[in-house]
């Protein structure tokens, strides 16, 4: 009988574990199981200057329990002196993938890629350019904390007749989380881009993000965020605050 209930215990703490690492929290190493679905609506994203809106939504499907594709796509209210696509913009559409490549007890290791179609709509529905995305993410999950170091490298290239162009760039960076409780954690990440072409991306920066989720059970939750590049000054690279939700079913 003792036999018994200690073998029920050491397997509901398996399943515990295996539960937690696909718990809808906003960890970096989250994906949904196999056949189960997953959304993140980023219902407003706004700078300090509110000269910027932007409205994104990111939908993906567990094709496996360790292989995860996804949709995404974000549109925006650009009200500044010089609106990059328009003032009001359809800005892209991704499409993506994310491989649990290998993980062990509490590390991990996770392959992810995508390509992204750009638009203008300035006077029309115009592709202006495909970003290539290809990045890695290593680092230790446990049941309270996650530490993660993300290397990621982009290609973009042109879609226009009047221009023939390419560009690189490069990403590091840590990505962290900390369980306060069953309802609310911390997150975290700070990423650096390589100046690799400045003139089609944004040149070096150093991005801070940190936030706040708080889960509605565990399949649900919203997150609130703040995020500042710390290279430029507030004049150039304000603040930007955004509200997620996300959902998994």
């Amino acid at each position: 009988m003792k036999k018994i209930i200690v073998l029920s215990g050491i397997l509901m703490c398996v399943a515990t574990r295996v539960n937690a690492a696909n718990i809808m929290n906003g960890n970096p190493f989250y994906n949904p199981v196999q056949g189960e679905f997953y959304n993140i609506l980023t219902a407003i994203e706004f700078n300090s200057k509110f000269n910027r809106f932007v409205l994104a939504d990111e939908f993906g499907y567990g094709v496996s329990d360790a292989f995860t594709i996804h949709l995404a796509t974000s549109g925006s209210y650009d009200s500044s002196d010089n609106p990059q696509f328009g003032k009001w913009a359809w800005n892209d559409l991704e499409f993506g993938f994310d491989w649990d490549l290998w993980h062990k007890n509490d590390l991990h290791t996770e392959l992810y890629g995508d390509v992204k179609q750009i638009y203008d709509t300035r006077e029309s529905l115009q592709t202006v350019a495909y970003n290539w995305t290809l990045g890695a993410r290593v680092g230790r999950m446990t049941d309270s904390w996650t530490v993660a170091g993300v290397v990621e490298l982009d290609y973009l290239n042109d879609d226009l007749p009047q221009d023939t162009f390419d560009a690189w760039a490069m990403t590091v960076g840590i990505q962290g989380q900390y369980i306060i409780n069953n309802n609310w954690n911390w997150v975290a990440e700070l990423m650096f881009d390589f100046d690799l072409f400045d003139k089609y991306y944004d040149g070096e920066q150093l991005r801070l993000r940190i936030g706040a989720n708080y889960n509605l059970d565990e399949m649900k939750y919203l997150g609130f965020y703040v995020a500042k590049d710390m290279v430029h000054s507030f004049d150039s690279a304000p603040l930007y605050f955004s509200l997620d939700f996300g959902i998994n079913f």
